[in-house]
């Protein structure tokens, strides 16, 4: 009886291993990566949610405010519709406590004689719903002068319109943001009559990697540019997390709308497209195969695999020509 020889990892067993490995890489642990994206929106319209554990302080061009207060306010005057509207001549300061939810829209050129770019601005209370644990007070808006003095302050929703203003930003700080607004469907572009509805007119979203263990430098692995009228939102519906986005907003008095750079830990982009949505992400092997230590490491393993391959064919043909070169009788003579 021939002498039991022993098989080593053929080809079908290695191909195996390595397509384990390759599909090991999407299971693998996002801590591993520090992944982080950031956005960049020339938009005509944008909406922010504020954190209700934050205090803002926003300077605004001269310009007019609409709210409701509980008394008469200075520079300030009652309509009929028990709204307060206070115009002010010069810059002024809007605090902004327990959250908000905040809709910019840059506004087009004036008909009768424009004088520069202008915007209005609504903000709007947090609902008890969009509040997070433990920040349950009712946001709170406060006007005050360049001297910090107080001249109107509601919890109500509060309309400002700018006077024509050159240059303007303000620092972002936020839990959530909505790029651009959804063309009504029935919008004809060749009927001058109709409303108009603003957008965001270009952007892009690129994401970027980092190794936590061992890597200093990071690297983008992906970058998408979004369409015309696309509406971009970061986080996404029903999504809540701990970062925040982080960034500026500035105005183009050129292009007449907002240019929106934001910076999250969030690594997914949520994009609506003619009543269609999805996401912007990367995927675990996306992010591995642009890290060049990862790559070397890959083809260091593949190049292990291939080398195991190769040898385990010769021996494996080498001990079965030394089995088979051994008398067959031998083992059967020593029995007897």
């Amino acid at each position: 009886m021939p002498r039991p020889v022993l098989q080593w990892p053929g080809v079908p067993t290695l191909c195996v291993l390595a397509a384990l490995l390759v599909l090991g890489i999407d299971i693998l642990p996002r801590r591993v990566f520090d992944v982080t994206m950031s956005v960049e929106a020339r938009t005509e319209v944008v909406e922010l949610t504020l954190d209700p554990q934050r205090e803002y302080v926003w300077g605004l061009p001269a310009g007019s405010y609409s709210l409701l207060v509980a008394k008469p306010a200075e520079g300030c005057k009652s309509s009929p519709q028990f709204e307060v509207a206070c115009r002010y001549a010069e810059p002024s300061y809007l605090k902004i406590r327990h959250g908000a939810t905040v809709r910019f829209e840059a506004l087009p050129p004036a008909e009768d004689g424009d004088d520069g770019p202008r915007f209005i601005v609504s903000i709007k209370p947090l609902e008890p719903s969009e509040k997070v644990t433990g920040a349950g007070e009712r946001s709170a808006f406060e006007i005050r002068s360049a001297s910090d003095e107080l001249r109107a302050a509601t919890t109500e929703l509060v309309n400002y319109e700018s006077n024509a203003v050159k240059l303007w930003r303000i620092p972002l700080e936020l839990r959530r943001v909505v790029i651009g607004e959804s063309l009504a469907e029935n919008v004809i572009a060749a009927d001058t009559s109709t409303a108009r509805q603003p957008i965001m007119t270009e952007g892009n979203v690129r994401i970027f990697a980092r190794r936590v263990f061992g890597g200093s430098n990071r690297y983008q692995v992906q970058e998408e540019h979004f369409d015309p009228a696309d509406v971009v939102q970061i986080p996404g519906e029903g999504e809540n997390g701990d970062s925040l986005l982080l960034g500026l907003l500035s105005l183009n008095g050129t292009a007449r709308a907002f240019d929106v750079t934001l910076h999250t830990d969030f690594a997914k982009v949520f994009v609506r497209r003619l009543g269609a949505e999805h996401a912007i992400g990367a995927s675990m092997w996306s992010i591995v195969s642009r890290d060049p230590a990862s790559l070397a490491l890959w083809a260091a393993l593949v190049s292990l695999i291939s080398i195991a391959n190769y040898h385990s064919v010769r021996l494996n043909n080498k001990l079965a020509k030394q089995a088979a070169a051994q008398p067959p009788r031998r083992w059967l003579a020593k029995r007897r």
